[in-house]
């Protein structure tokens, strides 16, 4: 039976349902559908750290990376969370979390490629961004054309680092240099 779990949980397919249904009801519902999506996130990270090989490091890694990003472009007005009492809003907390279950799962096949990860990371990360402001997510900061520029160069590079940082392996590289 265990067999089985760990299949279904480390499916590439339900990592991807999951990921956007929860970024639906994150991006759209942010904090009044939280006490929906965070618990469903808490119960789907459960059942991966329980019956997959990812370590918790894999996951908290690359989010800590993406809420310290984030956080460093709204403390200098590229984006702007009018409703927020924090830097970023916790709803973006919990989707960072979120994104960062498909790093090994079902966008693995991005981090096989350092030059595939860069170029995604230069187009796919500020589209999904502005997205998110089209939905009223955010505020990009003016010029408008300039906090796009800002998110290309930052997600060109930060993207790839993201796969570095869950890979299995990171934490026993820094052991041992």
């Amino acid at each position: 039976m265990s067999n089985i779990n760990k299949q279904i949980v480390t499916s590439k397919f339900l990592n991807i349902i999951v990921f956007n249904l929860l970024w639906l009801g994150l991006v759209l519902g942010r904090d009044s559908l939280i006490h929906i999506t965070l618990p469903s996130l808490l119960i789907y990270l459960g059942c991966l750290l329980r019956f997959s090989d990812l370590k918790v490091h894999q996951i908290l890694l690359p989010a800590l990376i993406g809420i310290t990003i984030d956080s460093s472009l709204t403390f200098f007005g590229i984006f702007i969370f009018p409703e927020s009492n924090l830097i970023i809003p916790f709803w973006l907390i919990v989707l960072w979390i979120n994104f960062s279950t498909t790093l090994n799962l079902s966008l693995s096949f991005i981090g096989k490629s350092k030059l595939v990860a860069f170029g995604l990371g230069a187009t796919a990360l500020p589209f999904n961004y502005t997205v998110g402001e089209r939905l009223g997510a955010v505020i990009f900061g003016e010029p408008y054309f300039f906090s796009i520029l800002i998110l290309v160069l930052v997600w060109s590079v930060s993207f790839p680092i993201l796969f570095i940082v869950s890979h299995e392996n990171f934490i026993k590289r820094l052991n041992i240099r």
